[in-house]
């Protein structure tokens, strides 16, 4: 972890806004980024998180057209929707944007155009494009669907199949087939525009190289995979009228492919904030950049988004690709159609306990393989280790204090003298663990990180077991009670900073009113203090309180009955 503040730029994956998130895509971006930018911040540096809707692209012509309604109606209610669910789950973006503002068309535009002005990287030329006679229609690629020449998967897109992650080029999908009608479609050529990756990719597998050890090992070799099987030019255009218009005469009816101009929202949603924001993320040498997203995003995000912006060559690159597998559902992929997962929209109104949510969910975080999220799994979880654990130790330490010493032990770190084995510990843990924990996550290893902050719980109830606190009270030996007490106090205080980027709301109401202390957890370098033994003598704890309820069998039913209640998606959009 570095020692210096660094200049961060965090980013997730923009969603397709052509229905509501499900919590695998919460798992998949949204939640490791806010983590990571919460840590980031209460470490000091200079960190800003953006992210925004995906509005472009045949997902949401698709889905408007099977509703029957114009595509920026649709558009217009989901990503209000999906800016509500990203809040409600406290996914704390510095600015969540979207696609269809004219700021990102004229920045897409101009990016385009100096990548044209330089004339080595894009080339004109025609396509063999899927167009259904019945529909008088050229099919963009998800207009298209077939058999996945890869893995067999019958319901593959014409672009990239959803099973595997192959990324497939026109006429390799096999039984291809109209979405609209269903019928075969034929071939007809279309002039498009090409990045050429071929030409790009020496630059691209040196960047790729450059990762090595930086990246996770997965998302590094499915990177080089591709640049071993060869790089082939790319096209960059789409005939379809909804999106970023080709600011070149003979393509004014073309608009160009949604993974050329949904990266740049990157940039575009930097710039909204100012452009000192702009200036020393994305025109900086030494700023990094962090990409969160799943593994179907992994191949454009190592090859085609860096391709480019060698091409462009006046941006910052990305420094590190932080690549998740998926998340399943009991057992079973998320899937709308079959009633199968969590769908965020019903969070909106529920009262799941979000931190115990978050907690659970960061538990499972897919990062070298698939993960499941199970309903029993987060009543035990949240039972056994967040209340367990976690709950347990602030309860145990403040109850004790309110109860016996009216909220003040009246001592301080001065008055810590024949310490015996087990204070040295636990005030060497204080010392040293919070770095520790810092270290993980700033590896973006986040369930490690989090295994590393209950152990520093169950650390602090071991030693209250072997102390026996309130046994020293008992027998009148207060001043060997309130030695104890104030070492569990200071690691009270640090398990409060250290578990606030998981759980931001508990953690806040614990440190301002139960804790005492002022100010947010959000402050710059708060993460500091998590390794200080520097409580006053005469500060003064408030009543306690548990700060999570335990989730009964009736209770998680109940839950989960409201959590994956089917939805009709016209509903939601619908004037």
């Amino acid at each position: 972890m570095p020692t210096e503040k660094e200049t961060i730029l965090i980013t997730a994956a923009l969603p397709y806004i052509n229905n509501v998130p499900h919590l695998g895509h919460i798992v998949g971006s949204h939640l490791p980024a806010d983590i990571f930018y919460r840590f980031c911040r209460a470490k000091g540096h200079d960190v800003t998180f953006i992210g925004g809707s995906d509005e472009h692209g045949t997902p949401s012509v698709i889905a408007a057209q099977e509703l029957g309604i114009p595509v920026k109606q649709l558009t217009d209610r989901l990503h209000a929707i999906h800016k509500n669910v990203y809040k409600k789950l406290n996914i704390s973006y510095t600015n969540y944007s979207r696609t269809s503002k004219s700021i990102h068309h004229e920045v897409t535009k101009d990016f385009f155009k100096v990548i044209d002005a330089k004339g080595v990287y894009l080339h004109r030329e025609e396509l063999k494009m899927y167009f259904c006679q019945r529909d008088s229609l050229f099919l963009p690629d998800r207009f298209v669907i077939g058999t996945c020449p890869t893995c067999g998967y019958t319901s593959a897109y014409a672009d990239q199949c959803e099973t595997c992650s192959t990324v497939i080029n026109p006429g390799e999908l096999i039984d291809a087939r109209c979405r609209i009608c269903g019928e075969i479609p034929t071939y007809k050529l279309s002039p498009h525009l090409f990045l050429d990756l071929e030409k790009l990719s020496k630059k691209i597998d040196a960047w790729v190289e450059s990762k090595k050890g930086i990246w996770n090992n997965h998302v590094y070799s499915i990177a080089k995979k591709w640049i071993d099987d060869g790089l082939k030019p790319r096209s960059i255009t789409r005939d379809l009228t909804w999106g970023v218009s080709v600011p070149v005469p003979e393509f004014k009816n073309k608009v160009f492919y949604v993974w050329f101009d949904a990266p740049i929202g990157y940039i575009t949603f930097t710039k909204e904030l100012g452009n000192q924001y702009y200036e020393r993320y994305w025109k900086n040498t030494k700023s990094k950049i962090f990409h969160f997203l799943g593994k179907d995003n992994i191949p454009f995000h190592t090859i085609f988004w860096p391709g480019m912006l060698i091409a462009h060559g006046g941006y910052s690159m990305p420094y590190k690709i932080v690549g998740f597998h998926y998340l399943n559902y009991e057992g079973k992929k998320f899937s709308k159609s079959k009633g199968v997962g969590v769908f965020c929209y019903n969070i909106l109104n529920s009262d799941i306990n979000i931190d115990t949510l978050r907690a659970y969910l960061t538990s499972v975080i897919p990062e070298t393989k698939d993960s499941l999220f199970q309903w029993n799994e987060y009543r035990l979880h949240t039972n056994s280790e967040v209340i367990g654990k976690i709950g347990n130790f602030f309860n145990r330490t403040l109850n004790v204090i309110w109860n016996n010493f009216n909220g003040s032990l009246g001592i301080d770190a001065e008055q810590l003298t024949n310490n015996d084995e087990l204070d040295r510990n636990l005030i060497s843990s204080i010392k040293t663990t919070p770095e520790e924990i810092g270290k993980l996550l700033f590896k973006t290893e986040f369930r490690a990180a989090y295994q590393k902050m209950l152990d520093y719980a169950r650390e602090g109830n071991v030693y209250l077991d072997r102390k026996e606190p309130w046994s020293l009270v008992k027998k009148g030996d207060l001043e060997s009670a309130k030695k104890v007490l104030y070492i569990t106090l200071n690691l009270a205080k640090s398990l409060a900073i250290v578990l606030s980027p998981i759980m931001p709301t508990g953690m806040q109401e614990l440190w301002n009113n139960q804790l005492n202390f002022s100010g947010s957890l959000d402050t710059p370098e708060i993460w500091e203090k998590a390794s200080k033994m520097d409580i006053s003598k005469g500060h003064r704890i408030h009543k306690p309180k548990p700060l999570y309820e335990k989730i009964e069998i009736e209770k998680l039913e109940e839950i989960k009955k409201e959590l994956t209640k089917p939805y009709n998606l016209n509903d939601l959009v619908k004037e």
